[in-house]
């Protein structure tokens, strides 16, 4: 159960949450589904890969590589600040060059708010741990929620689907003891409000 704890951990890795919400926003929702072409869909995955997946990967591998951190995994509450501020950089970084483009505003309402998920728990990481990993899964739930109001649609295999790999993040996390049940469920709460929020309320900077 542990190893199946730990592939389900890096499977669902917080630094992929960006991509999949989006991801799944193109290929859902009816709205943005003919919004902008291949290419188009194209360049904005690259842009959110790079900006959430592999530079703050690589920054995280360098913190490791000088001692920054101890784990790739940051067990030690203290130890987040820095991979997390860096990482919020980039995100903030992959989102000025999106809003270069004259995109969706749900689109950025989503990216967004994964900024703002960020942002929220290096905050409270500053006094308390909180899953970073419940944070992201439950965003994505939260963003796709968002979608099925303001467009006015729903995809009941989609949200079932989604409910099931959240229930298995948070459960990998609590089977590993990266965290108490507190951690996890304040990370699903904060994930799902935040970006659900943004999306709905279709917020833009």
């Amino acid at each position: 159960m542990r190893k199946i704890a730990v592939i389900t951990s890096a499977i669902l890795h917080p630094l992929m949450m960006p991509l999949l919400a989006v991801f799944i926003a193109f290929k859902f929702d009816w709205y943005l589904a003919g919004r902008l072409v291949s290419e188009q869909e194209n360049v904005i995955y690259l842009i959110i890969a790079m900006s959430t997946i592999a530079f703050p990967g690589i920054n995280i591998l360098l913190l490791k590589w000088y001692g920054v951190i101890s784990s790739l995994s940051m067990p030690i509450r203290k130890e987040r600040s820095a991979p997390f501020v860096s990482t919020l950089f980039f995100f903030g970084l992959g989102y000025y060059l999106l809003r270069k483009g004259s995109l969706p505003i749900p689109l950025y309402g989503i990216y967004l708010g994964c900024c703002l998920v960020l942002f929220l728990v290096i905050l409270i990481n500053l006094r308390w741990k909180i899953s970073i990993h419940a944070a992201g899964i439950a965003g994505v739930v939260g963003s796709t929620l968002g979608l099925f109001q303001i467009h006015d649609f729903s995809n009941l295999w989609l949200i079932t689907i989604l409910i099931v790999i959240a229930g298995l993040t948070l459960s990998s996390r609590l089977l590993l003891s990266a965290h108490t049940p507190a951690q996890v469920y304040a990370g699903a709460l904060l994930g799902f409000a935040t970006t659900y929020t943004t999306v709905v309320k279709e917020w833009v900077i």
